[in-house]
């Protein structure tokens, strides 16, 4: 079984959603977003980063960042929200529990084209790989548990077997509290999970918890919501430094960073966490 580059490292940590353009304050002189990215990992001593496959700059990204020791996770877009959204977000998503055999036979129709994402992303180099689909926000699921065993994570299996054809991890991203499905996810052969975007940090320790019961890493615990100032930056980054200490978390944001200021809070909780 692929696991997660670097995740047997002393305290490991990475960027996931982070905006480039929310990066330069801390990236110097750098403009352009490869050398954003480049420039804030070396700020932030990061081991890896995730590189957005949709993004125009991406191919060039990922052997830059690897030529800097920077493992590159390429995240591609999973299959469902396009399928929802031709719909119409409230027929799709109420489709989801009473049409779910014709939801799925969309579903089979994109898998051809999620599959050669996975392709490009190993040849220029990525080391691991990302399915992003938010199946949870911070009211609860958005699917149905029972649709996303049935016909989300046969595909999302399909998906993990190429990555590891190809011999590089899979890792499975989603907003919220996904739980319910953490052992399914395993199943399907994901070493781990970034979760909790959207969810207070005792929310995500429950998480992480569960993750754990699974046989999952975790990347993430720097929540979004306890950035905005250095105090509370600074008790989050104490509270991620005892819970890396226990084991299996990469620390990471929680996906959910936009703005110069919650990078700077960042920046705060990480020498906290670092220092525990």
């Amino acid at each position: 079984m692929n696991r997660l580059p670097l995740s047997g490292t002393p305290f490991p940590f990475g960027l996931t959603f982070v905006p480039p353009e929310a990066l330069g304050a801390v990236a110097g002189e750098a403009v352009d977003p490869v050398s954003v990215l480049v420039g804030a990992c070396s700020v932030f001593g990061a081991s890896f980063v995730f590189v957005p496959a949709e993004a125009p700059w991406a191919e060039q990204a990922v052997p830059a960042l690897a030529s800097e020791d920077v493992a590159p996770l390429w995240a591609v877009s999973g299959p469902l929200w396009p399928v929802i959204e031709k719909r119409g977000v409230l027929d799709g998503l109420r489709d989801t529990l009473t049409h779910p055999g014709e939801i799925g036979a969309e579903l089979e129709e994109s898998i051809e084209a999620l599959l050669a994402e996975v392709d490009r992303g190993v040849r220029c180099g990525a080391r691991g790989i990302v399915l992003a689909e938010d199946l949870a926000g911070t009211a609860g699921p958005l699917i149905a548990p029972d649709f996303a065993i049935a016909e989300l994570l046969p595909l999302y299996g399909r998906i993990v077997q190429q990555a590891e054809s190809l011999t590089v991890p899979a890792v499975f991203h989603s907003d919220g509290d996904i739980r319910s499905i953490l052992p399914a996810i395993r199943r399907a052969g994901f070493v781990g999970v970034h979760a909790g975007g959207g969810l207070s940090f005792a929310a995500f320790e429950r998480l992480y918890s569960a993750a754990r019961e699974a046989d999952l890493a975790v990347i993430g615990g720097m929540v979004t919501a306890e950035l905005g100032d250095p105090f509370s930056a600074e008790s989050l980054g104490n509270a991620v430094g005892v819970l890396a200490g226990a084991g299996g978390l990469l620390v990471a944001d929680d996906g959910g960073i936009s703005t110069g200021g919650e990078v700077a809070g960042l920046a705060t909780a990480l020498e906290a966490a670092r220092s525990v």
